[in-house]
């Protein structure tokens, strides 16, 4: 019996997580609420181990207000030369040393549970102390620091996980599309690897995003080295900001200029189409809902939109199609909105 007790504790403690997170997101439903009240009164060891979280989180609090994680600078210095942000990023990567002490905040709580610990728009798993797993639920969108100091904002149904070691720091993205503000360290390197291609940076901010065998990268500052290792050495590219790298299912790959603020809206809820084929402006639409839009006779017509729209908001989506004589409701379910060419 001796045995199974750490086991037990262990159980209780990544309990204790959930529910302790699930309070600190705020938005706990009734049904929640009592599940919780239910849960915390089950016996002496639910309530020791709820309030050993939230010593951890107290803790947790102190050490993201040290100086010492929190100062204004960068634990990694300021770049320069061709790793050196452009203005409008500058402030952003210029904050990462202080929000790096809050991701080790954070951490002193994630790692007292086991398994995994739900968080508001976040599953997270602890492999062990150098690799994590992040994931998004369709129509979820978060951002989060890893242990680096990276900031990287994940889109909605999107899987990555995180390696932090002594030579490099790695990402593998699954799934899904994530933008990344990289910390600099010239010392170990930042490289995304996504269906076999490599992205490779120091100091820089970049969107990786897969789609059916399809990977596009686009660079807002800095500069990358974009390789796909399987196909031999020296096949690849060095990417300059405002430009994006598609690389197609065939191995096609095609450069070309961008505007970066309308290709990474989505970090900030929204999806802005400037005469984008309406076939584009569907698929973007039905990656933050459960509910998808699809067209009757299965063919989306040869139209282009212009709009902004906040991610999410399908109803709203197909209410403007109807409003410009785009397409047509021809009905609803709770599993998708049918449409006809108008």
């Amino acid at each position: 019996m001796s045995g199974d007790r750490p086991t037990g504790r262990a159980a209780l403690r990544s309990e204790a997580a959930h529910w302790y997170n699930q309070q600190l997101s705020g938005d706990m439903t009734a049904e929640e609420e009592y599940r919780f009240q239910d849960w915390i009164g089950q016996s002496a060891a639910h309530r020791d181990a709820y309030r050993s979280i939230d010593r951890a989180w107290s803790i947790a609090g102190t050490a993201a207000s040290d100086p010492a994680l929190s100062g204004a600078a960068s634990p990694y210095g300021e770049p320069d030369g061709e790793d050196a942000p452009a203005p409008g990023w500058r402030g952003r990567l210029r904050g990462l040393g202080r929000r790096r002490g809050l991701a080790v905040a954070a951490s002193v709580l994630l790692t007292v549970g086991i398994g995994w610990t739900t968080l508001p728009g976040l599953l997270f798993t602890e492999r062990d102390h150098a690799a994590q797993a992040f994931q998004t639920e369709t129509g979820q969108r978060t951002t989060i620091t890893l242990p680096d100091g990276s900031v990287v904002t994940l889109d909605s149904d999107t899987e990555m996980r995180f390696a932090d070691a002594p030579d490099q720091r790695r990402v593998d993205l699954v799934r899904g599309r994530a933008f990344f503000q990289v910390a600099s360290n010239r010392a170990r390197p930042f490289i995304v690897n996504a269906d076999g291609k490599t992205v490779r940076a120091v100091g820089t901010a970049f969107e990786v995003s897969m789609d059916g065998g399809e990977v596009a990268i686009v660079l807002a500052e800095g500069k990358v080295r974009v390789e796909e290792p399987a196909t031999g050495p020296g096949n690849g590219t060095d990417m300059t900001p405002g430009r994006q790298l598609v690389i197609s299912p065939d191995r096609r790959w095609t450069l070309s200029n961008v505007d970066v603020k309308k290709e990474t809206s989505w970090t900030e809820g929204r999806l802005v189409f400037m005469h984008d084929p309406l076939s584009k402006a569907v698929a973007e639409v039905n990656r933050y809902s459960t509910r998808k839009l699809t067209f009757k006779d299965g063919s989306i017509p040869d139209k282009q939109i212009v709009g902004v729209f906040s991610a999410g908001d399908i109803d709203g989506f197909v209410k403007a199609l109807e409003l410009y004589g785009i397409a047509k409701r021809v009905s609803t379910t709770s599993d998708e909105i049918i449409l006809t060419e108008d």
